[in-house]
């Protein structure tokens, strides 16, 4: 049976005045990358923290089979 690692990756939306209204696209897609060129599979991606319409937080998990 095959076995899973999980990784929690939190991103911060926060570099304006305003929260949520700036987000550097290209740091994240580097992470998301880096990540994925270590096994990682993204399998979910979450808003949160909301704040008066505008997001806080962005949440990535990630999988990958465990090495036994």
């Amino acid at each position: 049976m095959q076995k899973w690692e999980y990784k929690v990756l939190k991103v911060s939306t926060e570099f304006g005045f305003f929260s949520g209204t700036d987000f550097d696209e290209e740091s994240f897609q580097k992470q998301l990358n880096q990540l994925g060129n270590q096994g990682w599979e993204l399998i979910c991606l979450e808003d949160i923290n909301k704040l008066k319409g505008g997001s806080k937080f962005i949440l990535a998990t990630f999988k990958r089979p465990l090495s036994c």
